[in-house]
This record gives structure tokens, sequence and C-alpha cells, in this order.
């Protein structure tokens, strides 16, 4: 365990885990820019050419634009007459008439059969001559299915000579109706080019689309012919039934042909309608960029990444590795210099990487959705200002946002047209979370990304006289974000604490909720010890707050300080009620005992999983004083101590090693050294604390924390003004007499 602890510590400070963190991100955020993208073409229709005169390095030709292009292709496509071949099997059919006599004649055996079959129901069964068996199997020899209604009327018409015949001929005559013009196999509702050609005799020929009919066009003719021929519904679905039969195309569509030509056809429209030459100039400086000047940009940019070799090609990612390098390091330099817990720390420094990434990875995303909107205000800047500054403070957030959004214009091909709007954003963000003091305040944030990010998309739109619709669709966009941003951060703000163990200071407001178990059982079992805890509490949090110190952690610290007196509270002066304990052990073991509250306070701590800053006030805030009081009882009663033995009577430290704990350290002593001043006047009391805080930096413990003389001084007269609130005189009523009967 001790040798994973090790592991663990080295890991979070060594040096080449920094490197590698470092260079990790720099290449995933590289590999994330646009193929080929360039900040050379950040421009827009209606924008001025801010930039020197262009001129072309070489002879390049102007393409249409995508709508353009598109509309040309889609008229040259419309006029493609689809190919038809003529229909060999319907030339080769023969006499249509001789199958529908045939049909007839199959159907009127059939019929024959089946009143035979019906006649002979009465009789035996051994001197039938027909049977269901064989009945059922002339139907199925039918091309068609027929209902028992419908083969009931077909019977009764059969049956009789003059109806058969009619019924025949009126089959005959609506087929001959449908003849009149050629039949395809193709719906005419995806034909519009409002003819189709055919090859003849090895010629080419066409015909217009209302000289023929489909297949689907000639059923619902002859079904609204039979329909209204027939009062007889089952009569007219049966004759639908026959003349389907007799339904063929005249012409196949051949889809093959037809693409081999669309696709020819579409081919040889021309991509490009001009040509810029050779020294030509491509726009001139200040000058408006209109429809055609966009055009010949584009068109400069698309020539010159196709002539683009591999050489050129590594070049450009060397330079992209270079500029996200120059980012991350100009980062890093600002932690090592302003932030160096946070620089010394691994895993802060990984969380830090993930928000970046996190970023970065929204803004390659959004030029992969390939919509018409600007999804580019969908990349949740502000959700990464929120994250730092309540994980960390607002000037780390501050700085970490500009370099944010510089990469993730950067990742978008240079759009930097996003900056102003997310960097306005965020920075209003920080502002509104800076204090935080409960999590449902995140949803208040909510305000200041919109505030941040209209005005910045208003002024812009302004100043470059954008388009209404493109500026109202960014507002859009905005608003979008503004309603998203609180959600992602509360819910990753709850992730990074649970996976980084990250203390932020809504944990620590959480933590000195007194329904916590550790705060339950110290006021239960130690309520002397609680006591302390909340008055060295509020000497805390005032002195911290003149000094601009963490104001919540040195309180929150305070409540979890002495939570080991809970294993042995009895043993601790201000739980004792009668008996002191410590009367039947010898000082050394006295010593011991006390000493002994703060390993059992970090094995309860590290139990309940507190966080590491809040463990760290335990052992701090003893730091590696001795315990004065049984130290020199042992010297009275033993004479003088061997040196050597010292260390029995002193706390193993280490000492405060933040101005948090360093304010706790001296909270904790002035609270026990007030508490038993007799007539505590201000004088004394103040006599009292600058004994104690001058011990205290002449013995050394507070050399390792960042506690200035001034801010000694500072903390000094901001104890004695709590203190003296505590100890205040009251005044003395005056006795009333009992009144006499």
């Amino acid at each position: 365990m001790a040798k994973l602890s090790k592991n663990k510590t080295e890991f979070k400070t060594d040096k080449t885990v920094k490197f590698f963190i470092a260079f990790i991100t720099v290449i995933l955020i590289t590999a994330m820019f646009p193929k080929y993208e360039t900040i050379e073409t950040d421009y827009m229709t209606g924008m001025v050419w801010s930039k020197e005169d262009l001129i072309a390095p070489f002879s390049f030709p102007v393409y249409k634009s995508e709508t353009v292009y598109k509309k040309e292709v889609n008229d040259a496509a419309s006029k493609v007459y689809p190919l038809f071949d003529i229909n060999i099997t319907r030339s080769g059919t023969g006499n249509w008439l001789d199958s529908i006599n045939s049909q007839f004649a199959k159907l009127t055996r059939i019929a024959d059969y089946e009143s035979e079959f019906e006649k002979e129901k009465s009789l035996p069964e051994e001197k039938r001559t027909t049977s269901e068996q064989a009945l059922n199997k002339l139907r199925s020899e039918l091309s068609f299915t027929l209902t028992e209604a419908e083969w009931s009327s077909l019977r009764s018409t059969l049956n009789n000579p003059a109806a058969s015949d009619a019924f025949k001929k009126k089959i005959i005559q609506s087929l001959n109706q449908v003849y009149d013009k050629k039949i395809i196999d193709l719906p005419k509702s995806g034909i519009t080019s409002g003819k189709i050609s055919f090859i003849k005799n090895k010629v080419e020929e066409s015909i217009a689309l209302n000289e023929v009919r489909d297949v689907s066009e000639v059923e619902k003719i002859l079904n609204n012919d039979f329909t209204s021929f027939y009062k007889n519904p089952e009569l007219a679905g049966v004759s639908f039934k026959i003349a389907k039969l007799y339904v063929f195309p005249d012409y196949i569509y051949n889809e093959p042909e037809t693409q081999k030509i669309l696709s020819s056809v579409t081919e040889a429209v021309p991509k490009t309608f001009g040509l810029v030459r050779e020294n030509e100039r491509i726009i001139s400086k200040h000058e408006p960029i209109n429809e055609g000047a966009k055009l010949k940009l584009e068109s400069y940019k698309r020539i010159r990444n196709e002539q683009m070799g591999s050489s050129d090609f590594y070049l450009q990612q060397l330079g992209r590795f270079l500029f996200v390098m120059l980012m991350i390091f100009l980062l890093g330099i600002f932690l090592y210099k302003m932030r160096l817990s946070i620089f010394e720390d691994n895993m802060k420094l990984i969380l830090i990487s993930t928000i970046i990434l996190l970023q970065c990875l929204l803004s390659y995303l959004s030029l992969q959705l390939k919509i018409n909107y600007p999804i580019e205000y969908i990349i949740f800047v502000p959700v990464a200002a929120m994250l730092l500054t309540i994980i960390f403070d607002s000037r780390v957030a501050v700085y970490a946002i500009m370099i944010i959004c510089v990469l993730v214009s950067a990742v978008r091909g240079g759009d930097y047209d996003i900056l102003i709007p997310n960097f306005a954003a965020s920075v209003l963000v920080v502002y509104s979370v800076r204090d935080i003091k409960k999590r449902s305040q995140i949803f208040v944030s909510m305000i200041y990304i919109l505030i941040g990010y209209f005005v910045a998309i208003i002024a812009i739109g302004l100043e470059r006289y954008d388009d209404i619709n493109i500026v109202k669709n960014q507002l859009i966009g905005a608003g979008l974000n503004a309603i998203l941003s609180p959600i992602l951060a509360y819910g990753l703000l709850i992730f990074y604490e649970k996976v980084f163990r990250v203390a932020t200071d809504l944990v620590f407001l959480e933590l000195s909720d007194f329904n916590n178990p550790l705060l339950r059982d110290l006021s239960s079992k130690a309520p002397g010890t609680f006591h302390h805890s909340i008055i060295m509490g509020n000497l805390s949090e005032q002195a911290a707050k003149e000094i601009g110190a963490n104001q919540i952690l040195a309180r929150v610290g305070c409540y979890y300080h002495d939570i080991g007196k809970i294993v042995n509270p009895d043993y601790f002066v201000e739980n004792q009620m009668d008996s002191n304990k410590h009367e039947e052990l010898n000082p050394s073991l006295s010593a011991k005992m006390i000493i002994a509250h703060v390993k059992n306070g970090i094995k309860l701590a590290e139990r309940f999983r507190l966080p590491k800053e809040i463990i760290n006030f335990i052992p701090m805030h003893h730091g590696t004083n001795l315990v004065s009081y049984f130290y020199e009882k042992a010297r009275t009663d033993e004479g003088e101590i061997d040196t050597s033995h010292e260390y029995i009577y002193r706390y193993p430290g280490p000492k405060p090693q933040t101005k948090e704990t360093g304010i706790v350290m001296l909270a904790d002593s002035v609270e026990a050294a007030t508490r038993s001043i007799e007539d505590p006047t201000p004088a004394k009391l103040e006599t009292q604390i600058s004994e104690i805080i001058r011990a205290r930096f002449l013995d050394g413990e507070l050399d390792e924390c960042d506690l200035t003389l001034k801010d000694l001084i500072k903390i000094k007269q901001s104890f004695l003004k709590t203190i003296v609130g505590i100890h205040h005189h009251r005044i003395k009523y005056p006795e009333t007499a009992d009144e006499e009967d």
C-alpha cells in the first residue's frame, strides 16, 4: 500500500509525465485541424479585403459556385431522354385474341366441372366422377386467383352463352382501347424530360411522353372501365384480373444505358466559367468582396491546395504543430509562474488538457456536420470557462480561455470570426461563477453567456453590414449555447469532482453541512471539540477574508481538523466533565494519546473520502509543535529530559503548507488560549494573541506557508476583533427582591 501511494505521488509530480501530457495534447489538437485549410481564406461576401493586393502567382480557372454548378447539372440531366428497348417478348406474343379465347375455354371447362360437382354432391362418393380436390387443382392452374363470390358470378356468366360472349367481348374491347398507345414499364411521374427514346433499326428515335402510357396508367383505365360498366363488383373484379394478364409493355426501360448517357452529359457541364492569368490581380486592398471576387478567392485556394505536394503537406503540419505547441507552452509558462501548485500536480494538468481537448473536439465536429446553419456557435466554450473557474480560479480561467478560443478558431481552419463572441461570453461567465455558493447558481450564468454572445454578434454584424438572416441564425445558435452550457457544466463538474478527486468550493460548502456523518459524530461524542471547531471556523474565515485566502476552505478545514478526537474524546480537556484521565497516566503516555488524534483523524478522513485539501488540515494545524503541557510536566517530574527523547512530545508534522492551514494553526492555539483567560479584556486578549503568533513564527512553524508579516498583522487584528466579540462583557442586571406577603 505504501509503495502504491509512493507511485501515485511520483506520477503526480514527475516531469516526464508533464512532457507527455503536453506532447499528446499538442498531437491530438494538431490532428483535428482540417485538411489543407488555411487562415488565409477567412472571408465572407460583403467583407472588405483588409490585406495587401492579392496577385495570382499562376494562372487558374474560376470555378462556379456549388449552387450554380448543381443547377446546371440538373438542367442538363433533365434534358436527357430515358432510353427504352423494344419489348421483343411483347412483339412475339402472337395473337392475343387467340390467347383470350383459350383462357375462356379453360374457364368454361372449370365452370362446367364445378356445375357437375354441385350436381353429384347428393350421390354417394363412390358414384361421383368429380371431386373437390380436382376442382381446386383446375383453379390453381389459372394465372390469377378469384374469391368464392367472384367464382360464383363468373360461373353464372359462363353458364349463359350470351352473357359469356358479351363478357369476353367487353374485355377485348377494353384492351383494344388501351392498345391505341404504346405502353412503357417505367412510371411516367419519374420522367422529367417530356420524351422517351428507343432504338429502332439501329437508329435512335424519340416519342413524346403524352403518346405513351405506363403500366399503372393502363391498369387504372381498365379498372375504371370495368367498374363503371358492370353493376356487379365481383364481375368487374374478374374482368380486371383477366384483362391484366394481357397488358404487356411495348418498351422496357434500359437503366444502365440511360445512366451512361446521364453521366456523359453531366460530366460535360463545365465547372469553370473564367480564367485568372498569372500576375493578374485577384483582389485589391480595401476592395469589397462581392460574389465574383469570392469565387476567384475560392478557386485560388482550391488550385493551390491541389498543387500542394507531400513535402508542402508535412511543412503545413509542422507549422500547425508549432502553432499549437506555442499555445500550450504559453499556458504552461503561466501556470509555472503564477499557479505553481497546479503546474506541479500532473492530475490537474490532465484535467486542464481534457477540457481543452473537449473544446477542440467540438470545434472539429462542427466542421464535419454539413448543415446550413452557424453550428460554430454551439461549441460550448463557456462550459470550459465555468469549469476552470469553479475548479481553479478566475485568473486561471481567463488565461486558459484565451488559449482555448484561439485553438477552437484554428481547428475550424482559421475561423477567427467566432473568437471574439466566444471570448466575450466566456469572460462574462467567469465573473458569474467566481464566487459560487451553491450548484444551482451555475444556471444564473445563462444570462451572462447570452449577453456576451448577443452583444459580440450584433456588434460584428453591424460592423460588417452582414445580412440580417445571417445575424439572426447566429443569435439563435448563441441562444442555444446559453441554454445548454450551464446544463453541460453542471454534469461535467460532478464528473471531474468524482474522477479527478477535485475539491471545489462547492464540495467544501457541502462538507460544511452539520448533517455530515463525521460532524454529527463529532458533535455527539466530542461536543467540546465540536464547539471549539465552530469558533475556530469563525476566526479562520474572517482572517482568510482579510488576507485574500480561501475563506470557505479555512472554515471547513476547522470543522474537520480535530475529527480524530472522536476515537478517545475523554482524553481531551474540552470534553472532560468530572475526572481527568491523564492523572492516571505518565506524561509520555499522555502525550502519545494526545498526538494519536492526528493519525486517527487522517484514518477517519480517508475512510469517509474527504478531499486531500481538507485532510491536510489534520496534521498541519499542529505542525511540529511540542505537546508543551506534558513536556513541561515530564521535566518537572523526571528532571532534565534527554533532547533525543523530545520527539515523543512533538507532533509529526508536516508544517502548514498553505495560507489556510497556517491560519488554522494560529486559530487553534488562539481559541484554546483565550478561553482560559480570566476577565478577558481586549488588552489581555491582544497580548495573548500576539504572543501566540510570535511564538509560532519564531519556532519556524510558518516557514513553509505563504503567510507574510503583513498577513500576520492582519490575522492578528482579525482574531482580536472576533475574539473580543465572543468574550464581550454583558450587562449585569440587578436582582429583584422577593415580594413580601
